[in-house]
């Protein structure tokens, strides 16, 4: 970069970063607070439906033969 180009924007340079950090913080705050409340979710209270040992076979063979697949 010219030494011109660097004079023209240093007045703006801790405007921006300013602008950015305040930002960055925003997005952030809100990323941390969204993934504070859903790691706070347990699902304990969901029944599993009970599988009986044929169902249990026939779903063992079909993720071995999808694994097999990949």
């Amino acid at each position: 970069m010219s030494p011109a180009m660097l004079r023209a924007r240093q007045p703006y340079f801790w405007k921006n970063a300013a602008m950015f950090a305040l930002l960055g913080g925003i997005s952030g705050s809100v990323y941390l607070y969204t993934y504070s409340f859903l790691m706070q979710d347990d699902f304990e209270d969901i029944p599993i439906p009970p599988v009986n040992d044929e169902q249990l076979a026939e779903l063992q063979k079909e993720y071995a033969a999808s694994k097999a697949s990949k």
